[in-house]
C-alpha cells in the first residue's frame, strides 16, 4: 500500500483507483464534519460561488445553505458562512445542508474528476476515525491512499495546516500497519517530517497564513475550533446521488 500526499488539488493528481482523504482544516472539511455532528442527514457540496437557487432547491425548505466570500463572510442569499464552531452548535437533526467554499469543496470536486475510488472527508477533529476508515478501505480494495490538501487562496498556495493534518494521518497509517510496512512516497514522508517537528496543532493553525487571515477577520474562535483533535468519530464520504451511505456528501451539480 502506497501512501501519498498531494499538497494542492491542482494539476494531474494521479489518484485513479485510490482511496482519498480530502483535507481543508480551516475550514471546509472541519465544517462538513460539524454539519453531521449537528445532526444533518446529508450534505451537498458545490464549487466556489455556487448558485443560491440550486443550493436551496437541493436542501429543501428546512435545510440550510452555507458559503463564503474570499474574506470568509456569508454571500448574499446564503444562511451561514462555513464556520465550524457555529455550524456544529445548530440543531440540524433530519435536515439537509449545502456547503460551498473557496478551497475545500473545489478540492472534493477535483478528486471526483480525477477518478478516486473512494473520497473521505478528513480534519483534525476526526483524525483517528478517518485514518482508520481509509486504511481499512484501502486494505480491502488493495488500493493506495492519497491525502489531498486543499491549500489556500483558491487552491493556489500550499496551506501549512493541511500539510500538518496530512502528516498526522500518515503517522496513523504507520501505526495501523503494524508489522506490514506501508510504502511512504516522498510527499508523505515530507508531510510526516514536518508534523513531528511541530509543538502543537493550536500553534500551527494560529501561526499559519490561513489562521492569521481568519484571526484578522475576527474569526479566531474558528481557528481554535479547527485545531482540536479527535472530537468526532464521524467520517463523511462522497457518494453518488441515490447511493445509500452513512454521512453522505453529494455533489450539488451531479
Amino acid at each position: 500500500m502506497k501512501i501519498k500526499v498531494a499538497f494542492l488539488p491542482t494539476g494531474p493528481l494521479a489518484i485513479a483507483g485510490d482511496v482519498c482523504i480530502v483535507v481543508d482544516v480551516i475550514r471546509a472539511t472541519t465544517a462538513l464534519v460539524g454539519l453531521f455532528d449537528a445532526g444533518s442527514d446529508r450534505v451537498f457540496v458545490g464549487g466556489f460561488r455556487s448558485d443560491v437557487a440550486k443550493a436551496r432547491a437541493a436542501v429543501g425548505e428546512n435545510g440550510i445553505i452555507c458559503a463564503e466570500l474570499d474574506d470568509g463572510s456569508t454571500p448574499l442569499g446564503f444562511d451561514h458562512e462555513p464556520s465550524p464552531s457555529l455550524l456544529s452548535r445548530l440543531n440540524l437533526s433530519g435536515r439537509s445542508a449545502m456547503l460551498a467554499t473557496a478551497n475545500g469543496t473545489p478540492a472534493i470536486l477535483a478528486a471526483v474528476r480525477e477518478g478516486a475510488a473512494l473520497i473521505l472527508i478528513g480534519s483534525l477533529r476526526n483524525l483517528d476515525a478517518v485514518a482508520r476508515r481509509a486504511f481499512a478501505e484501502a486494505s480491502s480494495r488493495n488500493a493506495d491512499i492519497t491525502i489531498i490538501c486543499s491549500g489556500q487562496l483558491r487552491n493556489s498556495r500550499v496551506a501549512i495546516e493541511d500539510s500538518y493534518c496530512a502528516g498526522l494521518i500518515v503517522a496513523q497509517f504507520c501505526e495501523l500497519a503494524k508489522d506490514d510496512a506501508v510504502d511512504l512516497e516522498d510527499s508523505a514522508s515530507l508531510a510526516h517530517g514536518f508534523t513531528i517537528s511541530q509543538d502543537s496543532p493550536v500553534k500551527v493553525l494560529l501561526s499559519s497564513m490561513t489562521g492569521r487571515r481568519f484571526i484578522g477577520n475576527c474569526r479566531q474562535n474558528d481557528v481554535e475550533f479547527c485545531a482540536l483533535i479527535n472530537e468526532s468519530t464521524i467520517v463523511p464520504v462522497v457518494a453518488a446521488q441515490g447511493e445509500d451511505s452513512n454521512h453522505p456528501v453529494y455533489l450539488l451539480d451531479a
